[in-house]
């Protein structure tokens, strides 16, 4: 029997067995299984592969993407940001309270009992003759589930439980990243404070040499001017890479909930940078889609919304209740008394403005719902396809960096030798002291931003699983 048929003809049918409770109970039993939502979860149209050339796909490794870099370090503040990041805990607290939702949305299924007890003493005829009286009052009700109403209710509310879970998983991963592109950030600082400070060390031994030049007349003040440029040039480069190894120091206090202090004593040991030793694990486009916590998350979303559809539809069905009391009373030298009452009660919602506008704002929710999951799903293939351009070009780049490198030291070698020997002038020994660090630098950049679209990548390809549970399906959820 579909919803429209079951609109139309059960108010009447119903009518016509209202008066025997017997009927309405077998009426109750019959359409009790007939008006859950018929929830399809939507699946996205997607490609065969990613534009780029995607590494294949290696569960074991994606879980615990952070390890490729074989850092001790990161692997204890990743394990630190798990275990005390607020915003993660925060989410496994909304898992708490989903949790108890859904035990509200259950109770409705099950027949509310109450009691209540009362005790008199007096002489009600005035005439000296005290009674004292004791009543107990045990009272049973009982909504029975005719079309749906708490079935699509207590479906809604297992998918919101589902995407509280997830969203664990999503914060989680968020703070991972977060972690991660941080410590990331620590390690390129420092390598380019110590660059700086080697390349002012040398700045400073030529200095020096062009000094005692000028005071023996060989070289002319101009020189000297120059290299005092380049010197001070190197050190203004420094206290902005000192903040930035401070702030990036702070964002790992805050994300792993430590002491600045103490973790600062720790990082300022030094490490080389970070870089991943295996490949990212990114698969077909449908496994990344499948695994993603968010693009699962907002399904489950969408569910609970088509759920909620059906609780709006639920409203236009007529609702049976059962209800009974019973109250024995006590009356000291008059015996007892039990008084009893029991009967079904049918409401029939008629016409009601409110369950027009109730439905339709749970439609368009539902509809809202669906274009969230299909953006969501949209933004994570963007998200892989951007990290796969960057990523696969990372290791051309830093090989360009390095021979870079190795020419602009050679070229510094090669001037510093002919500027001894009076070959050429001072300034092309300072020229290619500023081009070392540069390139120097530059290395250093390379280096960081591979390891940060292999971290990006990872976790843009990254499944549910770091301490949740799988999403509950339809099924299980209408249980």
């Amino acid at each position: 029997m579909s919803e429209i048929d079951m609109m139309s003809e059960m108010p009447f049918s119903l009518l016509r067995v209202a008066r025997n409770g017997t009927a309405l109970a077998l009426v109750a039993v019959m359409m009790a299984g007939c008006g859950l939502a018929d929830y399809t979860p939507p699946t996205a149209e997607l490609p065969a592969s990613f534009s780029a050339p995607a590494p294949e796909r290696d569960a074991t490794r994606n879980m615990l993407w952070w390890t490729a870099f074989n850092d001790a370090q990161l692997n204890a503040l990743m394990q630190a940001g798990l275990a005390r990041n607020l915003d993660v805990a925060q989410a496994i607290e909304a898992i708490n309270e989903a949790r108890a939702n859904a035990r509200l949305v259950g109770a409705n299924d099950l027949p509310e009992v109450s009691a209540g007890a009362s005790a008199t003493r007096g002489d009600r005829d005035g005439v000296g003759n005290v009674t004292d009286t004791t009543a107990a009052t045990a009272n049973v009700s009982w909504t029975i589930d005719l079309f749906g109403r708490n079935r699509n209710a207590r479906a809604a509310a297992s998918a919101q439980l589902d995407a509280a879970y997830l969203s664990v998983d999503v914060a989680r991963l968020t703070i991972l990243q977060a972690i991660a592109s941080a410590y990331i950030d620590v390690r390129y600082f420092q390598e380019s404070i110590a660059l700086t400070r080697q390349s002012i060390a040398s700045r400073r031994e030529s200095l020096g040499l062009t000094q005692s030049q000028v005071e023996y007349g060989s070289a002319p003040r101009l020189d000297l001017v120059q290299a005092q440029q380049l010197v001070a040039q190197a050190e203004a480069q420094l206290p902005a890479l000192e903040v930035g190894f401070d702030q990036s120091v702070n964002r790992l206090a805050s994300l792993t909930n430590q002491r600045t202090a103490a973790l600062k004593a720790q990082l300022q040991r030094g490490a080389p940078q970070p870089r991943p030793r295996f490949r990212a694990s990114v698969g077909v486009p449908a496994e990344a889609i499948r695994n993603r916590p968010d693009v699962i998350a907002a399904e489950r979303q969408y569910a609970a919304r088509v759920f909620n559809v059906g609780v709006a539809r639920a409203a236009f069905y007529p609702s049976l209740s059962l209800s009974g009391t019973v109250t024995p009373t006590n009356i000291s030298g008059g015996g007892s008394l039990k008084t009893w009452s029991f009967g079904p009660q049918l409401n029939l919602p008629i016409f009601n403005a409110q369950n027009n506008a109730n439905l339709t704002v749970a439609q368009s929710q539902a509809v809202q719902a669906r274009l969230t999951w299909q953006t969501t799903v949209l933004g994570a293939i963007e998200e892989v396809e951007n990290a796969l351009a960057a990523y696969n070009r990372d290791a051309r780049n830093i090989e360009a960096q390095r021979r870079l490198v190795e020419a602009a030291q050679e070229t510094v070698n090669l001037s510093r030798t002919s500027f001894d020997i009076g070959e050429t002038e001072f300034f092309t020994v300072l020229d290619a002291e500023r081009s070392l660090l540069e390139a120097r630098n530059s290395l250093a950049q390379a280096i960081r931003q591979q390891a940060a679209n292999f971290v990006t990548l990872s976790v843009a390809t990254a499944g549910a699983g770091i301490g949740s549970r799988p999403a509950a399906t339809q099924v299980a959820a209408a249980e």
